[in-house]
This record gives structure tokens, sequence and C-alpha cells, in this order.
């Protein structure tokens, strides 16, 4: 997968002021070659999310140099870190960066989007039936859609302090591998305010990447963290993608999968409209999820989709 270069000069990248850069021209001005048909559903997300922008807060980058510069250069360096086949789950997705943009670069993955904001998420969801691209975005927050689905990696860009989150998903690391995240040159105090309060004692850290992001100008990590009893593991998964191996299912993995449902009292029963972990849903199509009630067993809230169904794009 191609990687960003430095900016040309104005000599031999630069674009008249006059005009209005288009999608194509600002890819070439940084050096990023991508085929056509990702170029055509890039574009026609921007201008979807864009349009949707006015009504809703839903992103600062509302041109296409601030999108090729800072979202699709951070997609681009997580997607460098996928393997072929894995089910990945976006963290506060907001207008749908990165999970849309992972998407549309790597059709291989199966991604889903998650966001706490009901208006958010509906937002995500009719600019996916726009362009045309079939995924699931669920209204909820991450750590309760946990409870009920599980996933390979979470992607998590701009939603919270390291601290925070890793208080957030300590109680529900059974449902994924491992978390990548996004984070600027003040990952490192945040490294060590977590540390403080014990959230890194049983799990390892890892900066996995670092890249200088021509949109912010400073060094931006991907930091990956695990539990530190599957570290053999994840290294495995890290040696199959330098050798281009597909993901594979671990025993373990599968294993929870399979266990018996959650008993009362506990996570949440399947989210109405929604469909297990990995089995087909019918006719290949994802059914309107439902609005789930509290019900007097003392169950939460059940998390939703706000997805109908379409064709998958990409």
């Amino acid at each position: 997968m191609s990687e960003e270069k430095k900016i040309p000069d104005s000599e031999t990248g630069s674009i008249p002021a006059s005009e209005s850069p288009t999608l194509t021209d600002v890819l070439a001005k940084y050096e990023i070659r991508l085929p056509d048909e990702q170029i055509d559903l890039l574009d026609r997300y921007c201008r979807a999310l864009w349009e949707w922008n006015a009504k809703l807060n839903l992103t600062r980058h509302d041109d296409y140099e601030k999108f090729v510069t800072r979202d699709l250069v951070d997609s681009m360096r997580l997607a460098s870190h996928l393997q072929e086949g894995e089910h990945v789950l976006d963290v506060g997705t907001g207008g749908g960066v990165p999970g849309v943009v992972l998407a549309i670069l790597r059709p291989d993955l199966r991604v889903e989007l998650c966001d706490a904001t009901e208006k958010k998420a509906k937002a995500v969801g009719a600019i996916l039936d726009e362009i045309g691209l079939d995924l699931n975005v669920w209204h909820a927050k991450a750590e309760d859609l946990l409870k009920a689905h599980r996933f390979h990696t979470l992607v998590i860009r701009a939603v919270s302090k390291l601290e925070r989150l890793l208080a957030i998903f300590s109680p529900v690391w059974f449902a994924f591998d491992r978390i990548l995240m996004i984070k600027g040159p003040a990952w490192v105090e945040e490294r060590g305010e977590a540390r403080h309060f014990g959230r890194l004692n049983a799990l390892a850290l890892r900066r996995i990447d670092e890249y200088t992001n021509p949109g912010v100008g400073h060094q931006s990590v991907i930091l990956q963290v695990c539990q530190k009893k599957r570290i053999g593991e994840i290294n495995k998964r890290a040696a199959d993608l330098a050798a281009g191996l597909p993901f594979r299912e671990s025993a373990e993995f599968v294993a929870v999968e399979s266990a018996s449902p959650p008993r009362r009292g506990g996570a949440p029963r399947q989210p109405k409209g929604s469909r297990p972990f990995g089995a087909p849903s019918k006719g290949g199509k994802y059914p309107r999820g439902g609005k789930g009630k509290n019900g007097s067993n003392g169950r939460p809230k059940n998390p939703r989709s706000s997805r109908r169904p379409g064709r998958r794009g990409g």
C-alpha cells in the first residue's frame, strides 16, 4: 500500500490558487496512488459527509487537502497493520473515519462502526446508503456493544485519553484481541498516566508505527494494546501479516464465540435486527436494528444498528 510522501515543491506539485483542487489533484500532490474505483468511492464519501456536516458537526476536515493529509493518511497507516479477513470495529466513528475509509481501502476487511451519539450513527448510516457501501453502524457505546458481539481489532482515533480508554474496555477484553489507536506526541504523557493508575498492569502496549502526518505537522503514532497473556498470539499475527498471510481464527476465539448465552442480569441479549457473529444474514442483507428496551430481568438497553438493507459497495 502506498505511503504518503513529502509535499512536492511549487514547481512540481502546486495547484493554481484560482482553481479548486479535486481529490485526484490532492492525491497526486502527495504522490498517493489508489485504484480509480477507490478514488471515486472516497470522493463520493467526502461529498456526502460534507453535505451532512452542514447539518451536524461530524468533521472539521471539510476539504480535500485536510481529508487526504489527515483522514486518509491515518487510515492508510492503520490499514497496513490489519490482516486480510480481520473483523474490525471503529470505536466512536463520528463521521466515519477511520472505519469507512478502511472499508474502502481494504474491502477484504469486515468493518463495523459504532458511535454513542444517535444523530451521528444515523448520519453515517445515511452516508453509507448514499454511496452504496454496506456496513453495520451501531448506535451504542462500544463497551456495551462488546457484551454481545466479538471483534478481532478495535481501531480508535480522537476519542479519549489512553487511561480513560483502558478503563472503559477493562471489563470486556474477552470480546476482542487488541486495540490499535492513533495518537499524537502527547501519547508518552498519556502512557505515564495510564501506568500511574495501574491500567497497564495486565496489558502490553507497543508503538508499532510512527510517521509524520502532513496535515498536522507533527509525529503521529499507532499504539497496539493487548493482554500480556496473548502477546505471543499477537506477535505471530504480525509475522503472518509481514508474510502476506490472511487472518486465521484462533481456537480460543472460536470457543468464546460458541459459549452459552450470558446469564440473567449480565450482558445484553442479541440486539434486535442484528446478525450473529460470523453467520450470514437472510438473503445476505442486514435488517434494520430495532430499539431495545429495559426488561424486568435488569438487562441493560440493547445496542442497535442504524443500518438498513443495502448492497455492499467498493
